[in-house]
């Protein structure tokens, strides 16, 4: 759940409120909500270190109700952090509205608190490291889960046909099929999206890889150099463009020069349901192969069919589970919500 905190300043403006709020960082944006005419909103968000994950946003608008007894105003001012916001988002909230009460007086209102009590402000598990993967791998889950759900079925009377052996052939016309390849690239192109930020994150906090950074001799492209100097790119990001991660090999090579992370090893002790073995670098690799048939060679599987594409995002999800548990479990983050929920006992 959200967490809305509403000033009814003592005496301010509607200029002092809006200067106010620029002067803490905040930025003008559009609202979904209805307002009062005249009410203009703001968001803020710290990207350093990934600290925020959602930001707060801010409201300034005509008083014209007071449900909670606050006093009346000429211009309130509300704040609201949703849930999945990080601690750094709740922690800056409560700063907004402690700051908008020391200048301009007034009673507030948080819904979790109550009456002039702020947010409880939860302890920090996660470092940067752990909340710039967080914020990668609920990016990912999220376009993968929701594929999945959308996914469309089979056209019934294909689907039907599918079923007599004399018939199978027919069905394979079925134009959803083709759809149902066209997605394979996208699988690919979230777990090559995932793991490349991932890496990218990781050698940015990692003492070994900054150890190992300083001992490379490779020469880097002049235009990689002027965007350094332009301070517009980073050099883990020149790092992370030498490798492909659409190629396992490539990611594995990645992975273990830098982080010393047996890739591989990870995805070939992953267990299915049964508690067998599950070789998810062999998945990975005929999805790979998949993918280049398709993008490359414009050969399509009419035989793919909704169970098939429904386990290759599966599989795909599976993949970057099994990579984040081990991050967890061998490494020390804390990414997941379960796990960071765990820690809070």
């Amino acid at each position: 759940m959200s967490v809305d905190s509403t000033l009814h300043p003592k005496q301010a403006s509607k200029k002092q409120l809006t200067d106010f709020l620029r002067a803490l960082g905040y930025t003008p944006t559009k609202h979904l909500w209805i307002w009062p005419k005249g009410s203009v909103h703001f968001h803020w968000f710290n990207a350093t270190d990934y600290l925020s994950f959602d930001g707060v946003e801010a409201t300034v608008y005509p008083c014209t109700d007071d449900a909670h007894n606050l006093g009346p105003c000429e211009w309130a001012l509300y704040t609201r952090t949703r849930s999945s916001g990080s601690r750094a988002d709740k922690v800056f909230q409560n700063e907004t509205i402690r700051r908008a009460r020391a200048l301009f007086g007034g009673n507030f209102y948080n819904d979790w608190g109550g009456r002039n009590r702020y947010s409880a402000e939860r302890a920090e598990h996660r470092d940067a490291a752990s909340r710039g993967l967080y914020q990668a791998y609920e990016v990912v889950s999220q376009h993968l889960s929701a594929t999945i759900y959308a996914l469309p079925p089979e056209h019934e009377t294909m689907a039907r046909i599918s079923e007599d052996a004399s018939l199978a052939t027919l069905a394979r016309a079925d134009p959803t099929r083709i759809l149902y390849n066209a997605l394979v690239p996208f699988a690919i192109a979230s777990l090559e999206g995932f793991f490349s930020k991932a890496f990218y994150i990781l050698i940015r906090y990692s003492d070994r890889a900054q150890a190992h950074l300083r001992t490379q001799e490779r020469k880097i492209e002049f235009q990689d150099a002027v965007a350094l100097a332009k301070g517009t790119k980073t050099v883990e990001e020149i790092v992370t463009s030498w490798y492909s991660f659409q190629n396992v090999s490539s990611i594995q090579k990645a992975y273990s020069e830098w982080l010393g992370i047996d890739f591989r090893k990870i995805l070939r002790s992953v267990k299915n349901r049964k508690g067998k073995t599950k070789d998810l670098d062999e998945t990975l690799a005929n999805m790979i192969a998949f993918r280049h048939r398709v993008i490359h060679e414009l050969e399509l599987d009419f035989d793919l069919r909704h169970t098939d594409i429904s386990n290759t995002m599966k599989d795909a999800e599976r993949i970057i589970e099994a990579f984040v548990v081990h991050l967890e479990k061998n490494h020390g983050k804390i990414i997941r919500d379960e796990t960071a929920i765990a820690l809070e006992g």
